[in-house]
């Protein structure tokens, strides 16, 4: 077999020149470019305006640090002005140009990767096993690293006023309630029996202050108002309370205990999976299966939660004369791409989920009679495709009890949270707000693009490297290329004049040698320059792809205008990850800064990011099991097989 090199000139920048002009249009083209750069001279006798004293200076957008030398763009000069030493002013990087469509760099391309893929491709005798269980591998659960903050969790009898009122009334009054701070969280109850507190506040991010006995407008005369002292606390995302003391001593003893709950650590609060016990007697009689979008895990219930014990990719071959099914790693054998239809699984197909349960109860070793199950779907599913699906669960398998609950839903219990915008990108694109666990539905946008099409443009870029990889085997070389060399960048036309500056530091490589036979290897080693984030720039700027869509941070932004005013603020402050995409390096900050150039500046996002996001509607779905809502909400063996489809009536996805 002849090995081809990998290694090859690097593509030049991308030249945004229009393909096709009218007559005459280059001229008009280059006069339109000297006008831009010339600047704008002032007509003589007219005065420049200056800036007025004390105006307010906009919100400066934090993608400037990227310049160096304080501000200079020197290091930013395109590749064509860079070497332009004949007197002509140099052109500097405009971060805010419209980021120009890269799909235009693949015509050519396309059209030879037509011409490939109707040819046998080069990888029809490998084996993708040892590359399948790299990507699909499950880790040891490591333990989350924590800013190491101590808490002084403190609980006592308090007197408040009502939510939002710093003034006490006639009407609104001081009550009397039992508070406990404990681990960065504020509660009160009505009383120290009562098994649900009456409000819950997150104090990480907040702030705490004490306000003098004068302040208040109006006493109800249970006290004199010298006695005591009260505490303004301030959650950070438009909650407000106000307790009073009983002593200006016991208010300092609060004050000092609360303000060790507002240091930032979300880390801590974020849920930690415990490795699987060995011991079956640890285990519950409950399976928790997670059906993603192009993926399956599944494990059984133990006392904690945990990472899954079984993680497989959702494609199945299927047979062309028996139509028999094989799923998972089997599908993707030598032997099974040449007998089989090789399909993957996007989404819940019904006609195929039987199949994939069977496949994941043998896995497992488990008798699904003997167990509940907690499913996890990617979609709402309509009540027919429900009842269809319990049919196939109750009649086919019979499974004690089943819950089924949005994937959503279940990433934000991963983290600890019942409210939030979960962005969930994995071969598509999620952007829900969840309210006290209820979907709002008009902030939703769910985009049939996302790592899929990362993947795509990926493949064009590596082409251009001379790599071919076509099938949907090689899709698989593909994505272990993009998850360990590729990044979002912090701005992409300030990355990519850098890049096209000094290519050989943005340059690296990952080798393939130990996931193929020394005599079937195609390519030894992959590298990338431009590609590395040139590919994964269309899921905040789609134009970039030839797409007209919102990008992700205004999908982010709409989904929180979506919600009422008063929890904006807070909504703002809860934006959780889920899924493989968003583990690209550089996502997190790169959408903090873009949505924090859209909401106003007195509100500053917070972007969540879990070492476990991968999993994290699996741990949620561990999470909820655990929780006496899984009794609450699960339907029965019993209810279905006396209500029927009515039975289903108590889901709310």
């Amino acid at each position: 077999m002849v090995h081809r090199d990998a290694r090859t000139t690097r593509p030049e920048v991308f030249d945004p020149t229009p393909l096709c002009l009218p007559p005459g249009g280059h001229q008009e083209l280059e006069l339109g470019r000297r006008q831009r750069e010339q600047p704008e001279q002032p007509v003589e006798g007219q005065e420049v305006p200056a800036v007025r004293e004390g105006a307010e200076e906009p919100k400066t957008s934090s993608t400037t640090s990227l310049n160096s030398g304080g501000g200079s763009c020197e290091n930013l000069l395109s590749p064509v002005s860079a070497m332009a030493e004949n007197g002509r002013a140099q052109q500097i990087v405009d971060p805010d140009e419209p980021v120009e469509p890269i799909f235009n760099q693949f015509k050519k391309v396309d059209e030879e990767l037509r011409e490939l893929m109707s040819k046998p491709p080069s990888t029809t005798g490998w084996n993708p096993r040892p590359l399948l269980k790299r990507l699909y591998y499950i880790p040891d659960a490591p333990k989350v690293q924590s800013q190491g903050t101590t808490y002084v969790n403190i609980e006592g009898y308090l007197e408040k006023l009502p939510s939002g009122r710093k003034k006490a009334t006639f009407w609104n009054a001081w009550k009397r309630r039992y508070f406990v701070a404990k681990e960065g969280v504020l509660y009160y109850y009505q009383n120290p029996q009562a098994d649900k507190p009456s409000m819950k506040m997150t104090l990480m991010g907040g702030k705490v202050e004490c306000m003098e006995p004068n302040m208040v407008g109006v006493d109800d005369g249970t006290r004199d108002p010298k006695s005591g002292a009260m505490i303004g606390i301030d959650d950070g995302k438009g909650h407000y309370v106000v307790v009073r003391c009983s002593s200006r001593q016991e208010a300092e003893r609060w004050r000092r205990a609360l303000e060790t709950h507002t240091v930032e650590d979300f880390a801590s609060q974020y849920v930690q999976p415990w490795p699987v016990p060995n011991d079956p007697a640890l285990l519950r009689d409950t399976l928790v299966i997670d059906l993603g979008s192009c993926s399956v895990r599944a494990g059984v219930l133990a006392s904690q939660a945990t990472l899954p014990q079984l993680f497989l990719p959702s494609v199945v071959a299927t047979e062309r004369e028996s139509r028999r099914q094989i799923w998972g790693y089997d599908a993707l054998t030598p032997t099974s791409r040449c007998l089989h239809h090789l399909v993957p699984q996007y989404s819940v197909d019904l006609s195929a989920v039987s199949s994939l349960l069977q496949k994941t109860f043998a896995d497992l070793r488990v008798d699904p009679k003997n167990y509940h199950l907690q499913l996890s779907v990617p979609r709402v599913l309509n009540s027919s495709t429900q009842t269809e699906l319990m049919r196939v669960l109750f009649d086919k398998f019979g499974v004690k009890s089943v819950n089924l609950t949005h994937q959503s839903i279940l990433a934000l219990y991963a983290y600890n949270a019942t409210s939030g915008i979960v962005v969930d990108i994995g071969e598509r694109m999620d952007i829900v707000p969840v309210i006290d666990g209820y979907i709002v539905d008009g902030g939703v946008s769910r985009v049939p693009y996302g790592g899929y099409r990362i993947l795509d443009h990926l493949r064009q870029f590596l082409y251009m490297r001379n790599v071919s990889l076509i099938n949907e085997v090689e899709s698989y070389i593909i994505r272990h290329v993009l998850e360990n060399i590729c990044y979002c960048a912090h701005h992409y036309n300030t990355e990519k004049a850098r890049c096209a500056n000094n290519p050989d530091n943005f340059e690296k490589g990952v080798s393939l040698s130990e996931y193929f036979h020394s005599k079937d290897c195609p390519y030894e080693n992959i590298s990338l320059d431009f590609g590395r984030f040139q590919a994964t720039e269309g899921l905040f700027n789609p134009d970039a792809w030839g797409l007209d869509h919102p990008g992700l941070h205004k999908l982010v932004y709409k989904a929180i205008m979506e919600c009422s005013m008063d929890i904006r603020k807070e909504m703002s402050r809860s934006i959780f990850l889920a899924g493989g995409v968003t583990q690209l390096p550089g996502l997190t900050d790169r959408l903090t800064t873009e949505i924090d150039n859209l909401t106003p500046p007195a509100i500053r996002p917070k972007v969540h990011a879990s070492p476990y996001r991968y999993h994290a509607a699996y741990i949620g779905a561990c999470v909820l099991a655990e929780s006496p809502g899984f009794v609450q909400s699960r339907v029965t063996r019993e209810e279905w097989n006396k209500q029927g489809p009515a039975a289903l009536r108590k889901w709310s996805l």
